[in-house]
């Protein structure tokens, strides 16, 4: 067992390295924010829920998953009915709001330094969704898996196992926010630097994400409607 944990923290720190470049200057923002301990913390819970999530299919196995639902994601992705339609809309015409409310909200001004604004809600769904665009390169997560079922653990363990790989996973993030906590004069100016500039192309990009997302989502269901959904399916 002992040598599994240092096995896992290896491949979790090897497997750190996928997400650290696509979430570096983010988490430095939120570090530079209004509420930098409580952001950080949200940001950090949000890999944390989607990485354990995701080992945890992974432990369960993807064969039993996808006999189970593959069924219905093929017919609604295939032939989706009215409901899963309007819903469909409802959730993109939400993103569209989202985006134009987040388009419209000032930056907060405070001493003469412009500092982005990003409450711990904001910080935990950014942490979520960096981490789903981070998953098709976890290659190493998927070692360690074979690791933590080749060991023969009962679930309770295995799931431990598991958490323990998650935190390693996150060490570099706790790493910087314990910087920010024992040297907050000096690290609070460095991190405010890189907020001030992500915050002249960081939002611009997301807001265009979440608003392409939405548009697609909204004329995909109206055309459904009319027999026109933006993908062919097979069905039609």
């Amino acid at each position: 067992m002992v040598s599994l944990i240092f096995i896992l923290i290896a491949i979790a720190l090897i497997d750190s390295t996928s997400m650290i470049p696509i979430a570096l200057l983010p988490f430095a923002a939120i570090l530079g924010g209004k509420r930098p301990i409580v952001g950080a913390l949200s940001f950090i819970l949000g890999i944390v829920l989607i990485y354990s999530l995701s080992g945890l299919l992974l432990l369960l196995g993807f064969d039993f998953i996808f006999e189970v639902i593959a069924p219905s994601m093929s017919r609604w992705w295939n032939q989706p009915n009215t409901i899963e339609l309007i819903l469909q809309l409802i959730v993109g015409a939400v993103l569209l709001i989202y985006a134009w409310q987040q388009y419209r909200s000032p930056l907060i001004t405070k001493d003469n330094e412009t500092i982005v604004a990003i409450s711990p809600f904001q910080a935990f769904t950014l942490g979520v969704s960096l981490t789903i665009i981070g998953l098709p390169g976890a290659i190493p997560y998927f070692g360690a898996i074979e690791q933590i079922l080749r060991a023969h653990l009962n679930f309770l363990a295995a799931v431990s196992a598991l958490i323990l790989y998650n935190v390693a996973f996150v060490l570099p993030f706790l790493a910087l926010l314990l910087i920010r906590l024992l040297l907050p004069n000096h690290s609070g100016a460095v991190f405010g630097a890189i907020s001030t500039q992500i915050k002249r192309w960081g939002k611009p990009i997301i807001v265009s994400c979440v608003a392409i997302l939405g548009c697609f989502l909204v004329a995909d269901s109206i055309g459904w409607f009319f027999g026109y959904p933006l993908l062919a399916t097979n069905s039609l």
